[in-house]
């Protein structure tokens, strides 16, 4: 996200530099005495009473850090693993300093379970970009990393994403009431838009989405499994569950949640396939991402694509919505931003280029400002390699440790003035009186996770992103009236409440 107009620590540098891995176990505690969660407690506090009965993730987070502290111990439960909660950067650091070759990481079992024992026809041997470890993982993100992770690569669709977002524009003209203001599940349109652009750039093809004559039959399906399956995996896969020793309804709902979207993505690609053989390839085709992971192989492009959906969409709309709502509820920042946009798009019809995208380099900083004080998901999760020391305690190679930097993103002592909104504190020439970024552990703030498990779609969600939040900025001013969101966790963080924007056109 960072050009190099936007102040950025290398983490490599940082990475490199010499620490203490907490290997000299001298004045530390056992793995045995780390605060813990017994099983017993756990279950007795998820049932109806107890006091993480039908709580968020998020929730119950904050429960655990008030109760234990910056690091707990979650025992195995219901064929779970056992866990290290910690809330601590310098802890971050650590974990990832021994992570390995092939990162291991909690997956998505539920989705594992489906695609090896339901759709062996179709997934086969072959992994997942983000719910799989080892070398199912390492092959499939050989084959991703050049496709999806090259710039020049995903440039190519700066052209297709600009109109998306500028019909978006014109959707939200027509959607607005008399007061101006966007419907309150406009949420739903913000996941539209997100799931037209993902479309665009994995299956070369617009569902058309914002046109009710024209809309795709399947469209809808779509965005209810995807908004279904982070919903559903929270619940099965996030908190203990039972469904591994016994099927419950929800969970059959969940495999057929998994069954339409990839009946869906194969009818795409089949579709794409069809057109590719009957229609001349122009030399940009040929550099698709659709074709070059077709020339791998067709189970390949069904899975890569798939996983795009599944941790794209929902994401990328979230992260929207939490940068509009920011720089609605600051609408200073917001004028500094259109000055910005304005200077390289003097006309509202102006096309977004390349070029002039890597000139914005406040817009990359509201982004990530607004990725500090809203989140998408809770943090990262990483298997110890070695014996390591985490807040005093040790802890034994092989062991599961979720980082959650929730509480660090905004400390006074990490991020001063911290609840506030100052993008400022990301650029690179230093703002008189605005504390910077880059000063504090860069472990803190990991938007796109970090190493070789990093998005893989990271630059795609950039690209949909900024460019919706330009083109928005550029054509309205956009005002905030109710009381503060509200944030609903699930595998990722989404707005859970109305969002009535008010826009007046500028």
């Amino acid at each position: 996200m960072l050009t190099r107009q936007v102040y950025s620590l290398s983490r490599r540098a940082y990475c490199s530099a010499s620490i203490n891995l907490g290997n000299d176990i001298q004045n530390t505690k056992p793995y045995a005495e780390m605060p813990t969660l017994s099983f017993f407690k756990m279950v007795k506090e998820n049932l109806p009473g107890g006091k993480y009965y039908k709580k968020s993730i998020k929730e119950i987070t904050k429960m655990f850090y008030d109760e234990y502290g910056d690091t707990i111990r979650i025992p195995p439960m219901l064929g779970k693993p056992e866990v290290v909660i910690t809330y601590n950067a310098e802890n971050f650091e650590k974990v990832f300093r021994v992570e390995g070759t092939w990162p291991v990481r909690l997956g998505i079992d539920s989705l594992t379970y489906y695609r090896e024992t339901k759709r062996p026809e179709i997934y086969k041997d072959l992994g997942s970009l983000f719910a799989s470890n080892g070398e199912k993982w390492s092959y499939m993100r050989t084959i991703a990393n050049p496709i999806l992770m090259q710039p020049k690569t995903v440039k190519k669709y700066t052209t297709q994403i600009d109109e998306i977002a500028k019909e978006f524009i014109e959707v939200m003209k027509k959607i607005r009431n008399d007061k101006s203001e966007m419907p309150g599940d406009f949420s739903n349109y913000i996941n539209t838009w997100s799931l037209e652009s993902v479309t665009a750039v994995g299956l070369e093809r617009r569902l058309n989405l914002f046109d009710e004559n024209t809309k795709d039959e399947n469209a809808e399906k779509l965005i209810k499994g995807i908004r279904n399956f982070f919903e559903m995996t929270a619940e099965y896969d996030g908190k203990a569950s039972i469904w591994k020793y016994y099927q419950t309804k929800g969970f059959k709902e969940l495999l057929n949640v998994y069954d339409t979207l990839t009946d869906i993505i194969m009818h795409y690609i089949d579709q794409a396939i069809k057109e590719m053989n009957e229609n001349d390839s122009s030399n940009d085709a040929e550099d698709s991402i659709l074709r070059k992971l077709l020339r791998v192989d067709k189970r390949v492009a069904v899975i890569v694509v798939s996983d795009l959906m599944l941790a794209g969409v929902d994401t990328t709309a979230s992260a929207t919505l939490n940068t509009l709502y920011c720089l609605a509820k600051n609408p200073e920042k917001q004028e500094i931003l259109r000055q910005e946009v304005i200077n390289i798009l003097p006309d509202k019809n102006s096309k977004l280029t390349p070029e002039k995208a890597r000139n914005m380099p406040y817009l990359r900083a509201v982004v990530k400002e607004s990725f500090r004080l809203f989140p998408v998901v809770l943090g990262n999760v990483r298997m110890t390699t070695k014996d390591i020391v985490i807040s005093g305690y040790q802890v034994p190679a092989n062991t599961h440790v979720a980082m959650q930097p929730v509480f660090d993103l905004t400390s006074e002592k990490l991020f001063p003035n911290g609840t506030q909104f100052l993008p400022e504190r990301w650029l690179r020439e230093q703002t008189e009186g605005c504390p910077r970024a880059g000063a504090t552990n860069p472990f803190t703030f990991l938007p796109f996770g970090f190493g070789a498990r990093s998005c893989v779609g990271k630059r795609i969600a950039e690209l949909e992103l900024e460019t919706l939040v330009a083109n928005i900025i550029r054509n309205f001013k956009i005002e905030w009236h109710y009381p503060d969101m509200k944030v609903k966790s699930t595998f990722v963080n989404i707005p859970d409440s109305e969002m009535r924007f008010k826009i007046i056109d500028v």
